[in-house]
């Protein structure tokens, strides 16, 4: 029964599956808007809001400060173009722009995305158990798309999107992640640290559980 009721709501077809993508296409406006069209936030380079406020000690760090920008910039675009890639109709009907957009979506992560990730990873607030969350995130992020790509290029279409189905889960991460923080932050006395530390593994952790669980129940959703 678990079975059946997971494979009737996982990817109910693909309005829904656009629904999604238009979501996260209004989310992503709307953070651009508020971060950067009200000239308060990172988008007009500037490094005395937001997350860049706790990190102050790195503003000046012109290493890292590339590292951030190439995350933020590749981390958004992924978040854009991966829900539409699950789209079976669209898939078979533009098949040159599923696999333009495919190929942007893997160069973004390997390119830019995991590199950055895990660079910053390694000066993550909350010390090492929060360090350790984003560095194996970044090679889980790593692998996955990796592997999406060589099930491809085998023409194992099924394992492809497997793949592709993990790698856009720890990719949802970026979303996930600043839900938990905040959240925990209001309604837990937790310490900043550990909560910080917690959601290194709490938001991308839960969203690989449901990707398997839509794998092993719901194949033929994706």
């Amino acid at each position: 029964m678990f079975a059946k009721f997971l494979s009737n709501v996982a990817f109910r077809g693909a309005w829904l599956v656009c629904l999604y993508g238009a979501f996260f296409l209004c989310f992503i406006t709307f953070v651009w808007y508020i971060a950067g069209y009200t000239e308060r936030g990172w988008a007009f380079f500037r490094t005395n809001v937001g997350f860049l406020l706790a990190k102050q000690d790195f503003v000046k760090d012109w290493v890292w400060m590339t590292a951030f920008y190439f995350h933020i910039t590749s981390c958004i675009l992924c978040l854009l173009v991966g829900p539409f890639q699950f789209v079976g109709y669209l898939r078979r009907k533009y098949k040159a722009l599923h696999h333009f957009a495919g190929k942007l979506y893997i160069f973004s992560v390997l390119g830019a995305g995991v590199p950055s990730g895990f660079y910053m990873a390694l000066f993550a607030n909350g010390g090492l158990p929060a360090q350790a969350g984003f560095v194996v995130l970044s090679v889980l992020w790593l692998v996955s798309t990796y592997l999406a790509y060589y099930y491809v290029r085998q023409g194992n279409f099924k394992a492809h999107m497997a793949w592709t189905a993990r790698s856009y889960a720890l990719t949802f991460s970026a979303v996930t992640l600043r839900f938990w923080t905040p959240v925990l932050s209001l309604y837990t006395d937790m310490p900043h640290d550990l909560i910080i530390a917690l959601t290194a593994w709490i938001n991308w952790i839960p969203n690989l559980i449901i990707t398997e669980l839509i794998i092993r129940y719901a194949p033929k959703r994706l």
